[in-house]
């Protein structure tokens, strides 16, 4: 699938990306494959950390991937030429999107209050590792942290497993998505009060956001949580099981579609059997209904299994690989794959953002920028004369 060439729902909107790593970058990346006008603010000579990811390679993949739409602009912002630079730059853009840990730009006097000022419209979102306050202001945040200290990790895993990281930096992205949420209802309610206000996300707040039933039965009935591994807490079987060739995920998770799957299974008789007539039997006696499971399922592959549960209305899916995963004809379907053209990479492929609207483009129209490649633009645009631009690259401003 080609990339969009369409400018997007948020045409016309600015934004002042300070981004690094993953979270704030995410966030930007959204608001850019929207459409946005995203400024990345990067430092003179060296750039976005994430530039010397991998291969070291300055467009890397995990680069590319979160910084695509974008155009990169060059700027010490600490020095004095740089500081006006960039209050010229604050009071251009409509949004401004930082993940500092949370005290750095207050210390440099450049933190929400200062930039209100200068720009009452602002929507200024601090995207933080544990928050704008409190005994952990200070800490720097990561997403492996963020999950062991938001109890992501204390229910993910086997049962006699130690605590176990979800596959992905879902603190990362999550606190990106909640960014790009505050970031739109900000927006929205400027257009009814013409003033801007500060976003706040962070990691940790975004490990306990997704806790979701569980630290809902934890605050009425403190019972401590227990991993489960692929299994759900609540029903059974819905869970993954092994397969002839692999895995497999069934989601029997009512009584009718327990009928229906034992029936699909070959095995009606598991209906009354008193172990397992109701969910509560099939919770105290999981372990048997497992072994009885995986005795059938063990004797043809994933595909015939799936095929049988689809035509009796059970939900199920593979457990698939990555290469399974791109190949996946619902996947190819939905064109989460799309490509952009670059004229030194050729055809890059990069995963679309997962919301398609029905009036409007939301899609990969660039690759990530080299470091700087808008900076002289981008001051011409604020009024610095080609001389200016020039002496504040001599200095190395910019």
């Amino acid at each position: 699938m080609s990339a969009s060439n369409a400018s997007g729902p948020l045409q016309g909107l600015r934004v002042l990306d300070l981004t690094e790593h993953m979270a704030g970058p995410f966030c930007t990346m959204i608001l850019a494959d929207m459409g946005a006008e995203v400024l990345k603010l990067e430092r003179p000579g060296k750039g976005d950390s994430s530039r010397a990811m991998g291969d070291g390679a300055e467009l890397n993949p995990f680069f590319r991937y979160i910084n695509r739409n974008k155009k990169s602009v060059t700027l010490d912002y600490k020095a004095a030429a740089g500081r006006e630079v960039f209050l010229r730059l604050a009071r251009s853009v409509d949004v401004l999107v930082e993940n500092y840990r949370a005290t750095v730009m207050e210390r440099a006097k450049l933190g929400y209050e200062a930039l209100a000022a200068e720009n009452p419209r602002l929507i200024y979102a601090q995207l933080s590792g544990f928050g704008p306050d409190g005994p952990y202001r200070d800490k720097g945040g990561l997403d492996l942290i963020a999950q062991g200290i938001g109890g992501l990790m204390h229910v993910t895993g086997e049962p006699d497993g130690p605590p176990t990281s979800v596959g992905q930096p879902i603190c990362d992205l999550g606190t990106g998505m909640w960014g790009v949420q505050g970031i739109l209802a900000a927006l929205y309610e400027r257009e009814r009060t013409g003033r801007g206000q500060k976003v706040d996300c962070s990691l940790l707040e975004t490990a306990l956001g997704f806790s979701g039933w569980t630290s809902a039965a934890w605050l009425v009935d403190g019972r401590e949580p227990t991993r489960q591994g692929a299994r759900h807490r609540q029903n059974a079987p819905y869970q993954r099981f092994a397969t002839q060739d692999g895995y497999l995920m069934i989601g029997a998770a009512t009584q009718e579609l327990w009928e229906r799957c034992a029936r699909a299974l070959g095995r009606p008789d598991w209906i009354d059997d008193a172990r397992f007539r109701r969910n509560a039997d099939r919770l105290q006696h999981r372990d048997a209904l497992e072994r009885e499971l995986e005795r059938v399922l063990a004797t043809r592959p994933t595909a015939h299994w799936v095929a049988a549960l689809d035509a009796a209305g059970v939900p199920s899916g593979p457990v698939n690989t990555y290469g399974q995963l791109f190949a996946d004809p619902q996947v190819r379907h939905l064109g989460m794959v799309v490509h952009v053209e670059d004229p030194a990479l050729g055809q890059v492929p990069h995963v679309r953002v997962p919301v398609r609207l029905s009036r409007s483009s939301v899609g990969v129209r660039s690759v990530a920028p080299k470091l700087g490649a808008h900076t002289t633009a981008v001051l011409g645009q604020l009024g610095y004369a080609d001389g200016e631009i020039a002496a504040l690259r001599r200095d190395r401003v910019v």
